[in-house]
Order: C-alpha cells, then sequence, then structure tokens
C-alpha cells in the first residue's frame, strides 16, 4: 500500500475532539493586542491559532499540516468553562466576515506566493510600507507584515515537529519554504497544502487552490529534467495533497485545462496527474473543475471520461467559449479572463486577483406564482400580460434582492473587518496599501443571484401558453382554482398538464425558447446593478439543494409540480421530464446563452453506469462531452451511479460508507447527505441509452 493510502485511512477513521479551540486563542489574542490597529488585531489573532496549534502528523505523512491541532479532548489546564465560554463570547462579540461580506470563496496568489516565496512578500511588504505614510494605509500593512511573520514561524514550527518525528528531508522542506521561495516540486507542494491550512484555520470553509497544473508545472518540469523527481513521485505527492483536502473537509475547488493567458491550450503532464490522483484518492473534497475548449486534446477528453466514469461526480466541465467572453463583455482584459478559474463549487473566479465571491438563493418560481395571482381575474387576460407581469415582479424583487445584499455588507466595513492574510496573498493589497475588502485588489467582487427553478418555470409558462392560451382547453381561472386546491379534485387537469404540454430537456423549441429567454433576461437585469463599493451583481443558475427548501415557499404551479415540493435543479430540466435520451437533453440545454451568467450554472446529467463501460462507452461519453463544447454549453456534471446502489445505500448504509455521489455544484459521500437530498439525486433521470 502507497503511504497516502494509510494516510488517508487514517484521515477517515479519525474522530475530531469535540472542544473547538480556534475562537479562545483569538479572543486571548484580541486581549493582548487591545489599542493596536485592527489589521494588526486580527493578524495577531491569526498568528495566535497557528502558534498554539498542537502540530499532528499521521503516520507516513510526506506533507506537513493537520487540522486535528486546533481540537482538544478538554480544556487546558487553568482555564475553565465558563473562562472559554467568555472568550468564546467575546470572539463572537468582535465579530468577523460572513459569507455574503467576502469571507469565502476565494484564494491566495499562488503563482506569486511560489516565485517570491514568504520573504520575497515580506521584503514587498515592508517596502510597501516604507512608501507609505498614511495612517490607515500602514496599519493595513503592519497587518500583513504581521500575518506574514506569524505564517512563517508556524511553517518552521512544523518543520521542527517533523524533525522530532526523525524525518528529516519533510523537516528540510518544509524548513525552506518557512522564508524562501520554493526550489523543488515537494517543496512547491509543501507550502500549497500549508497556505490552504492556515486560511481553515481562520474559519473559512471553500478556498479553492486555483490552476493547479499552472502553477506547479514549472517545479515538476525542473525536477523531472534534472533527475530529482520520477511521475510517480510526483503524483504520489499530489495523492498526499489530495489526502490533506480529504481532511479538510469542505469545497475545495481545484481547476485544470484550459487555455493559457495567451490562448494557447494548457493542458500538461500535472493535468493528467491530477486527474489520475484523483481517480486514486476518490474524495468528495477535491472538487475538479476541468475547462475545455475548440482546441482541447483528445487524450484531456478520455482521461477526464476515464474519472467521471468512476462515478465520484468530478471533474464538473467548463466551456471557455462561454465563459472568458462573458468576462470580457464586463471589461475583463482578455488574458486575465482566460486565466480564470473555479472557486467554491462552480463560480468563476480571477485567481488571487479578486475580492472574495459570494452568492444568494433567488426563488424565481415564487415570483411566478405572484404574477400569476395578480393577473387573476383581469379583463383581456393573455400570455403576453402574464409574462410581463412576471418580468416586472422579477424587476420588483431583483431590486430589492440587490438593495439588501448592499445593506448588509456595509455592516463589514473594512476598517472593522480587514482582512490581513487573504490580502497579502491577493494582488496588488501590498502595492496599494489597501485591505482585500477596500480597493486592494486588482478586480472587485462578483455576487451571483443565483436563479431557482429554471425548468419549473419554464415547464410552467409553456404549460399555461399552451394549454390555457392557445389550446384553450381551461379557463385561466379553474387552472387558479386547480393550484389553490393542489390539484386535489382536478387530476385530469394535472394530469394534461404534465404530459400534453412541452418540457425542458426534450430538444424542444415552444419550452427550450422560453428557458433560453429566461436566462438572457435575468442575466441582463442582474447586471443592471452594482455592489456598493464597487463590483457587479451577475446572474447565477445554481442551487447546490436549495432547490428542496425553495419548493417549500411554493405552492402548486402549472407544470403539475405539487406545492411545497422541490423546485428544478439548478440549470437543469426538471426531475424526470428529459424523457428523450442525452442528446436531447444537451440540445436543450445548449439553446440558453450563458455567457452573462458569470457565476456558473449547474447542469445535471445521470447515466445508468453500464452504457458507459468498456472502449466503447468511452467512445460514446467523449462524443458527448464534445457536444458539449461544440454547442456551448457553460456547464455539465455527471452521475454514474445507478439507482438500484443509491436505494441499497439508503437501506444499509454501513456498507456504503465510501459512497460518493456529486449533489449539485459539489460532491459527498452519499449516507452522510439527509434523507431529502438523498432522495433529490435518486429523482434524477438516469439515461440508459443515447
Amino acid at each position: 500500500m502507497d503511504r497516502w493510502q494509510g494516510v488517508l485511512e487514517q484521515v477517515r477513521n479519525h474522530q475530531v475532539s469535540p472542544i473547538d479551540m480556534r475562537p479562545a486563542w483569538r479572543a486571548l489574542a484580541y486581549r493582548e493586542a487591545e489599542g493596536q490597529p485592527e489589521p494588526v488585531v486580527r493578524a495577531q489573532a491569526f498568528g495566535r491559532v497557528l502558534f498554539e496549534d498542537a502540530r499532528h502528523f499521521y503516520e507516513g505523512d510526506r506533507l506537513c499540516g493537520s487540522h486535528v491541532g486546533w481540537f482538544a479532548e478538554a480544556l487546558p489546564e487553568g482555564m475553565s468553562q465558563a473562562d472559554y465560554d467568555a472568550l468564546v463570547a467575546e470572539h463572537r462579540a468582535r465579530g468577523q466576515r460572513d459569507f455574503w461580506a467576502g469571507w469565502d470563496h476565494s484564494l491566495a496568489d499562488y503563482p506569486t506566493l511560489l516565485d517570491v516565496g514568504l520573504g520575497g512578500l515580506l521584503a514587498r511588504a515592508r517596502a510597501s510600507l516604507e512608501a507609505h505614510d498614511i495612517p490607515g494605509e500602514r496599519a493595513v500593512l503592519q497587518g500583513m507584515i504581521v500575518a506574514l511573520q506569524a505564517f512563517s514561524t508556524a511553517i518552521a514550527r512544523w518543520a521542527d515537529g517533523a524533525a522530532a518525528r526523525g524525518d528529516s528531508a519533510l523537516a528540510d522542506v518544509t524548513r525552506h519554504v518557512a522564508t524562501e521561495p520554493p526550489r523543488t516540486f515537494h517543496e512547491a507542494v509543501q507550502l500549497v497544502a500549508l497556505t490552504h491550512l492556515a486560511f481553515e484555520s481562520e474559519g473559512r470553509y471553500a478556498m479553492a487552490l486555483g490552476r493547479v497544473d499552472q502553477y506547479l508545472l514549472p517545479f515538476y518540469r525542473r525536477d523531472i529534467e534534472a533527475g530529482r523527481l520520477t511521475r510517480d513521485e510526483a503524483l504520489d505527492l499530489i495523492c498526499h495533497l489530495w489526502v490533506k483536502l480529504a481532511e479538510n473537509r469542505g469545497v475545495q475547488n481545484i481547476c485544470i485545462g484550459g487555455q493559457t493567458p495567451e490562448g494557447a491550450d494548457a493542458t500538461n503532464e500535472l493535468s493528467y496527474l491530477c486527474l489520475e490522483a484523483t481517480k486514486l484518492v476518490q474524495s468528495p473534497y477535491t472538487n475538479l473543475s476541468a475547462r475545455f475548449h475548440d482546441g482541447t486534446p483528445e487524450a484531456f477528453y478520455r482521461a477526464c471520461s476515464d474519472v467521471i466514469r468512476t462515478g465520484i461526480g468530478f471533474p464538473a466541465i467548463f466551456n471557455d467559449h462561454v465563459l472568458i467572453p462573458g468576462l470580457v463583455e464586463i471589461g475583463i482584459p482578455v488574458e486575465v479572463a482566460r486565466d480564470h478559474c473555479m472557486v467554491g463549487c462552480i463560480e468563476t473566479m480571477l485567481a488571487g486577483r479578486q475580492q472574495a465571491w459570494s452568492d444568494g438563493r433567488y426563488n424565481m418560481a415564487l415570483q411566478l406564482t405572484r404574477a400569476m395571482h395578480k393577473v387573476r381575474g383581469q379583463a383581456d387576460l393573455s400570455y403576453d400580460v402574464l409574462l410581463e407581469a412576471f418580468l416586472e415582479e422579477m424587476r420588483d424583487s431583483l431590486a430589492a434582492y440587490c438593495t439588501d445584499f448592499n445593506a448588509t455588507i456595509a455592516r463589514f466595513p473594512s476598517d472593522r473587518f480587514p482582512d490581513p492574510f487573504l490580502s497579502v496573498l491577493t494582488r496588488d493589497c501590498i502595492g496599494r496599501a489597501r485591505d482585500i475588502n477596500d480597493g486592494g485588489a486588482e478586480y472587485r467582487r462578483m455576487h451571483g443571484i443565483a436563479i431557482m427553478g429554471l425548468g419549473t418555470v419554464s415547464d410552467s409558462l409553456a404549460a399555461v401558453k399552451r394549454l390555457v392560451f392557445e389550446k384553450q382547453l381551461w379557463p385561466y381561472d379553474e387552472l387558479m382554482a386547480a393550484l389553490d386546491a393542489d390539484f386535489e379534485g382536478y387530476e385530469p387537469l394535472r394530469q394534461a398538464m404534465v404530459n400534453e404540454a412541452p418540457k425542458y430537456g426534450n430538444d424542444d423549441d415552444a419550452v427550450d425558447g422560453i428557458a433560453a429567454f429566461l436566462v438572457d433576461w435575468t442575466s441582463r437585469e442582474c447586471l443592471q446593478h452594482e455592489i456598493a463599493g464597487g463590483g457587479r451583481f451577475v446572474a447565477a443558475m445554481a442551487a447546490n439543494t436549495s432547490n428542496i427548501p425553495a419548493g417549500k415557499e411554493v405552492g402548486a404551479t402549472p407544470d403539475g409540480r405539487r406545492a411545497h415540493t422541490p423546485l428544478s435543479d439548478a440549470a437543469s430540466p426538471y426531475f424526470g421530464r428529459d424523457i428523450h435520451g442525452p442528446t436531447a437533453f444537451l440540445n436543450s440545454v445548449s439553446k440558453p446563452d450563458y455567457h452573462r451568467v458569470l457565476t456558473g450554472s449547474v447542469v445535471n446529467m445521470k447515466f445508468e453506469p453500464e452504457f458507459f463501460r468498456g472502449d466503447e462507452g468511452e467512445a460514446i461519453f467523449v462524443a458527448l462531452m464534445k457536444v458539449f463544447v461544440a454547442n456551448r454549453v457553460q456547464e455539465l456534471q455527471f452521475n454514474f451511479t445507478g439507482n438500484e446502489t443509491l436505494l441499497d445505500a439508503q437501506k444499509n448504509p454501513e456498507l456504503h460508507r465510501n459512497l460518493v455521489v456529486r449533489v449539485s455544484g459539489f460532491s459527498e459521500y452519499f449516507v452522510s447527505l439527509s434523507r431529502e437530498v438523498q432522495d433529490d439525486v435518486i429523482r434524477r433521470r438516469a439515461h440508459a441509452g443515447a
């Protein structure tokens, strides 16, 4: 067994101790740093956690770093429960940024970090401090310097821990990157792993690693050419990094493939090693994203297919020809846009150059039902009148959403909630002497308004248009009475709505055109609004299981959906209605133009596993992926676990402990999901042929 396999088994079996010491340690730092500028106070708190960390090693570790040392079985000697509770209360009272305010869903400028090292960043911060004399700017830089020094010291202490275990090689690797830029592939991977861990120490959940196959490539190639490294040794190190992510859990996005800033194909040796490591480790927490374009090599298609067909649910695949033009349209230089990656689940990010991404859920189906009630009884009612009432409801509610978001982030001013560690690792906070949330980043934030219920609303509008207004099979008032009654006493009407109206996902322009219109209208409407302090509201077509609680807010809908049941999932057709196979499915989801949906869409496809087995199955699946690129679909992700297995896992979870499924923009162990989410995955149609 390879060393990483042993470490993975230890990670899976380890029970985290119940007491999280991090808030207490931060509060102690707040007390000690009282009276200093807030960036320094926050940096001291960051450093206190790193200092207090009881450095844990698993047997066989090739990389330093673990979160185990933040948790304790019992409180430290001299600290009572009342003391601990008081410290936690102090920490909460001081507060920290939340997801909406830019705390999460971001990534460090790993290329610069690896190029100049912590010592180089520290030198830049000190030089910038010398060049700035405004107190607020100096305070920001002082916070960065304290954070860098604390992180450097923590890395050196990890090196001491490795040395104490008798692992001099790991100690040497780690000690070097405490101050200097990495020289080798092992050193580069180690610095990335510890940097990611440092972000996790702050309580961040979904920090991305970015384009690992790009920024680690120079180290790999130099070591290979010098004879210091073999391909198998590099694969082993990537597996160890993936295992670290498995311990951290969270939605940790890793991006491979795509294009270089110059527009050439970026696929390389490390792209394939990342795929191979993903297939070997089989962890849901390496949320792999693969970028495709017209010049993507055949081998990359096959390698991605090979991993996807294991059933792990990734890589999710993304289309450069949709995302890059959208970024350019809002003013991002094309060479920067080509260097984008994903954070969180599927969200587009300018790596190491942008404020943290955030999103919120927007219930489009709820707006439709409100509009339908408003026009009830109106004279000369038509489909166009209903549609305009719906769009007006959307305009007003989207404007209210944006106002609410701006009011929320206003509660987190940068002088009270600075972010020194992420700032120092974001271009060009050091040079500008500004916090990442105060104009330090090269590019402002995007906030995604996640439009939920596309399939539900498209099917509903198509049903009303076809059966009520065109064929006049039922009066509008009778339809509304049926919806009010949740179709009780109106089953023939419900069956007609389900079976006689066109459904999204079947290559039917009558409904696909409605979906395309809604995507275009909402993406344009979101861009009409600006974030206070700079940045753009943009549409997303994602739900991440929120279609379940969102459905509970919505009564029966004209597509035949019962009241308070789940809405359609993200940008996918409604469950089970895509009945004409994957080709028709792809034709439908390719009709909307997603280039302005800049924070991502989620389209789930589910297949019976036997359909794509063997060489013939691979060829079919690769052909399907090429259709995705050619038809300019923005994103696709796949489940290859049959319902028979999923149903058995519900009944016998102990037998399926390591079963991984794609949920929405993330994968997870199936047995750890709630029953509602499990059922949501099971309901998706499993295609069994082309």
